[in-house]
């Protein structure tokens, strides 16, 4: 009996440290995608200069292209829109998002930024 007991013993160490061994590896490998994912972030941020010197290529060729469509930028929500124009007057047909949808994520951003903004 006591020869079982000691060699179930030993099996459960062995399985409880390869077990604790695995989790460190996970660790390690989860550490590295948030390095790399932290990295990817940082190469992908773009300077507001840099974004208005697209747009006005953005336009620039639809211009070219004899089209009377516009790109913008919206700064509060942080996203891009499209203004599709009447070509005689410049009038604005149709606003992509619309203006409605724009207004509505301004406002759910200040909701968001007032409901979780920390107090010290």
């Amino acid at each position: 009996m006591e020869i079982f007991k000691v060699a179930s013993q030993q099996m459960q160490d062995t399985v409880s440290m390869s077990q604790a061994t695995q989790r460190v590896q996970n660790r390690e490998v989860e550490q590295i995608q948030i390095q790399q994912n932290v990295a990817q972030e940082d190469k992908m941020q773009v300077t507001s200069e840099e974004l208005d010197k697209a747009i006005e290529k953005l336009n620039e060729n639809m211009g070219r292209l004899e089209t009377n469509i516009r790109f913008g930028y919206n700064d509060k929500i942080n996203a891009m829109f499209v203004n599709v124009m009447r070509k005689d007057n410049g009038e604005i047909i149709r606003k992509i998002p619309s203006e409605h949808v724009i207004k509505l994520a301004e406002n759910f951003r200040e909701i968001v930024g007032t409901l979780f903004d920390a107090k010290e």
